[in-house]
């Protein structure tokens, strides 16, 4: 979303379908299933299929709730971004004889100030804050940022939030709602209240349609931005953006990190009601870019995801990292690396050197003082345990800064990348991009991109280099 006017730059649900061929069945785990089917239940089953689920579905949004009852915490006067004694986590919460535990119970995160309950997504603290706020101030903050009404009467089918009734609010549900749980919204709703604080805290209607245009007449019908109301002040949105900055830099958002761009977000981790186990968590992550001026507001919501992780910051931060460093330059935003004020070590390019039979340590150290990162995974002893192999290869001449993937005999699994589309893209951008593949990149020219050697969209080995050819254009073209 364009925070500023409220366009949505771009929406997307998955599993799709092909609009040709609506009746075919394109989720692998349904067309298991299809042939033992009632017809009514394939009916139920094509309408989820075609459902939008950014606007057609309810969700528990989990943690990235947290910025509304921080922007309402801030905007009453009750709390302050950075004082130390506001908060404090013994791990555990209790409320109404039930214990609720912080993800870190096991290491409490003590006093903290706001941001840092921010950065380190601290529930115990949030129902702290809840506690401070009340149930019914807060829901005047949800009724301001639109949390209790459809975005757009255009979006067809659009679904709405379900709360609990303001006059039965208990402790309990007061302590679940500040942390994000026990309340459904939809995506776009979410999103579009966050925008809000993305734009000096003004509320802007989601807009897909721009202008319609009768084919016979030539005329135009323009949609124009429609400014809703003021959900906080400028100051409190300029306090959270700061705030959420942090989020990324410094705390359980750093997975959306994107080198040479400013970037706010709150990471989401949702578990699933009592009952309903088998729908699993929701992992998400929100995050706007620059945080002065937002351009992009982007919101990911992974259902029930598979693997090693469920949480937010793991599962779906590294995918808004890679949305944003394709987006942003897409939509003009340049990174603070693409200027000629870019340091001087930025393109500076080493020979990669062979570490393959070196202890981990040695490899390590090796490769860290030639000016490289590196990636291993596994916890072996780093004095006795041998690197078999490296990702990229030896004797390739590499950007300092650039990632170098070690296997050993026991972590030898490999993980695959999709390769970004860099064409016409400045050095920096493509190193932006690059890096957020978790690829490595040569620079061969100057100026923009005209080719690369591996093409985008084909998935490789995390750690393969991909080589770019550049040339500066002129009147004529390149």
């Amino acid at each position: 979303m364009n925070p500023s006017n409220g366009d949505i730059l771009a929406m997307a649900t998955y599993p799709d379908y092909n609009l040709n061929e609506p009746f075919t069945i394109n989720d692998p785990k349904l067309k298991k299933t299809w042939d033992k089917l009632s017809s009514q239940d394939r009916s139920n089953a094509l309408f989820n299929m075609w459902k939008n689920t950014a606007v057609q579905s309810t969700y528990e949004p989990g943690s990235t709730f947290k910025i509304i009852t921080s922007a309402a915490g801030l905007e009453e006067g009750l709390i302050t971004p950075d004082k130390q004694s506001d908060f404090y986590c013994s791990g555990t919460e209790n409320v109404s004889g039930v214990g609720m535990r912080c993800w870190k119970y096991y290491d409490p995160h003590g006093a903290q100030s706001l941001r840092q309950a921010l950065m380190n997504s601290c529930n115990p603290a949030f129902i702290q804050l809840g506690q401070k706020i009340g149930a019914h101030t807060l829901y005047k903050y949800y009724k301001g940022f639109g949390l209790f009404d459809k975005t757009n009467p255009y979006f067809y089918g659009e679904s709405n939030s379900v709360f609990f009734d303001e006059n039965n609010i208990n402790e309990f549900n007061l302590a679940t709602m500040s942390f994000g749980q026990r309340f459904t919204i939809t995506p776009i709703q979410l999103i579009t209240a966050i925008s809000s604080i993305a734009n000096e805290g003004v509320l802007m209607q989601p807009r897909i349609v721009k202008e319609i245009k009768d084919t016979d007449t030539g005329a135009i019908t323009t949609i124009e931005p429609n400014a809703l109301r003021q959900t906080v002040s400028k100051e409190t949105a300029e306090t959270m953006m700061n705030m959420l900055e942090s989020v990324v830099t410094d705390g359980t958002g750093k997975y959306a990190k994107i080198t040479g761009y400013s970037i706010g977000g709150k990471t989401g981790t949702s578990e699933p009601l009592s009952g309903n186990e088998d729908e699993g968590y929701v992992a998400s992550f929100i995050a706007m870019s620059p945080t002065v001026n937002t351009q992009v507001v982007v919101l990911v919501a992974i259902y029930d995801p598979k693997g090693d992780s469920h949480q937010g910051s793991q599962v779906a931060g590294p995918v808004v990292k890679q949305i944003l460093s394709e987006v942003l330059p897409y939509v003009g935003v340049a990174s603070d690396n693409s200027s000629n004020t870019t340091s001087s070590t930025s393109t500076k390019v080493t020979t990669l050197p062979d570490v393959r039979n070196k202890s981990i340590k040695e490899a390590k150290s090796l490769l860290k003082s030639s000016g490289f990162n590196v990636k291993i995974t596994g916890e072996e002893d780093e004095n006795k345990t041998l690197i078999v192999d490296q990702v990229p290869k030896p004797g390739v001449s590499l950007l300092e800064d650039s990632t170098i993937y070690l296997y050993t005999s026991n972590n030898n699994i490999r993980s695959n990348t999709k390769v970004p589309n860099l064409k016409g893209m400045t050095s920096a951008q493509v190193i932006n991009s690059t890096r957020a593949s978790n690829l490595n990149v040569i620079l061969d020219g100057s100026g923009t991109v005209v080719s690369q050697n591996i093409t985008a969209g084909k998935e490789v080995e995390q750690g393969t280099t991909i080589t770019v050819t550049m040339q500066t254009e002129t009147a004529n073209g390149y």
